[in-house]
């Protein structure tokens, strides 16, 4: 009995620190992709802000990893924002996580990292 209440405590502790482990990655990817969107409109050449006023949701993946040698890949992660409303047009809401994957045939060579910001323009985008 004793043994089955340790064994218990032991795993819903190591699973707290999991959940801990993954709330801060969670952090970590809303500040990054702050961080990026903060950047970009900060540039000379930025998006011009009617577009983002008409924007339904923002889509933010920082640091998208591309590699290949024949046989490629692209991995990242991000967040997406859309406005309230039925109509999409209300207030920026709070972010959803996405992961952004990929794999690829053919040709290729070498690797890069990309921040993409990406603007949804209309309702079925949105959905």
């Amino acid at each position: 009995m004793k043994k089955s209440i340790v064994c218990f405590v032991v795993f819903l502790m190591s699973a707290t620190a999991t959940f801990a482990a993954n709330d801060e990655r969670e952090e970590d990817r809303v500040k990054e992709a702050g961080t990026v969107l903060k950047e970009i409109l900060n540039i000379p050449d930025d998006i011009p802000k009617d577009l983002i006023d008409r924007a339904e949701c923002a889509i933010i993946l920082p640091s998208v990893k591309k590699g290949a040698f024949g046989i490629g890949g692209s991995y990242g992660r991000g967040v997406m924002v859309c406005r309230s409303g039925a109509l999409y047009t209300g207030r920026w809401g709070a972010p959803a996580l996405y992961a952004l994957e990929g794999v690829s045939i053919g040709f290729q060579l070498g690797g890069q990292a990309t921040d993409f910001v990406l603007l949804v323009m209309n309702p079925k985008g949105a959905k």
